[in-house]
């Protein structure tokens, strides 16, 4: 089978839907420390879908509340501007790539997403408490992989197998097969999505993130994110061999293997909660 032109590969990328128009509302309004939770639950009750997927999710076994949450607006007086803002963009992620039967295990990647997006605000903590795009970064590291799978399913299906047959990582298969790095994609589709520069630079360069530009501290607390879910049983399942420890990140933040181990620890903890997430939004 012939190889896509890289250029048609980068074209196909940028022409994949934009995520809803009042996703990008949300991430500005939530930033905004004037912005008051009843403007925000109006904000994200103008989208029907979106606002039904948010109160399912604020109700689920993942909370536990003790009683039904009957509005957006109460939601985010409960849990917050930054985590209602956070179940949006992962519910529209979600819903933009929703998983099928093939060699990618998409409820392991999102398994895998979730638990990255926990662990980078557990590091982000750790190296300092700025937590700014450290959930949107973990949770859309990978969102590349999931866009080329969606555009080349069989070029992708051998790519897996692949770095599975030859111990590999699958950002290297795929490069060699489809003829663009799935770290690559990601920036392109971040890009495309209209995300803010960093977290864009934090998706393209998680594994090297040394060449991140626009924001390298965040380049560097999701490298040691994404570390944090293999030992923790969350690991990307393509991959044929887990990560090694990122240690230029590790230097840069000042965080140990030794507290990394313990982030791990933490998110093995949460396992129950991530599934009950991730059954409520496949319940849409």
């Amino acid at each position: 089978m012939i190889k896509p032109e890289l250029k048609s590969a980068i074209d196909r990328i940028r022409q994949l839907p934009t995520l809803p128009s009042v996703l990008g509302r949300i991430l500005g309004v939530a930033a905004d420390p004037a912005t008051s939770a009843l403007e925000l639950g109006q904000l994200i009750a103008s989208d029907q879908s979106l606002s039904v997927t948010i109160l399912r999710l604020v109700n689920s076994a993942y909370y536990g509340f003790y009683r039904q949450i009957d509005s957006v607006a109460q939601a985010v007086v409960i849990l917050g501007f930054f985590k209602v803002r956070n179940l949006a963009l992962t519910a529209s992620a979600f819903n933009h790539f929703r998983g099928r039967a093939c060699e990618f295990d998409r409820g392991q990647l999102w398994r895998h997403a979730l638990a990255s997006g926990m662990a980078a605000e557990y590091i982000a903590q750790e190296a300092g408490g700025d937590l700014t795009g450290s959930y949107e970064a973990g949770l859309l590291h990978d969102i590349g992989k999931v866009a080329l799978d969606t555009l080349f399913p069989e070029l992708f299906a051998r790519a897996v197998h692949k770095a599975r047959e030859e111990s590999r990582f699958i950002h290297e298969t795929v490069t060699e097969i489809i003829g663009l790095d799935p770290m690559e994609a990601g920036g392109l589709l971040a890009e495309r999505w209209g995300l803010p520069a960093p977290i864009v630079d934090a998706i393209q360069f998680h594994l090297e993130p040394a060449k991140a530009t626009a924001n390298p501290r965040l380049a560097a607390i999701t490298a040691l994110a994404v570390f944090c879910t293999y030992p923790a049983g969350f690991g990307e399942a393509s991959n044929g061999r887990d990560l090694p420890f990122p240690e230029t990140a590790s230097e840069r933040l000042k965080i140990s293997r030794e507290k990394c181990a313990g982030v791990a620890e933490t998110l093995a903890e949460h396992r129950g909660e991530i599934d009950d997430l991730l059954g409520a939004l496949n319940e849409g």
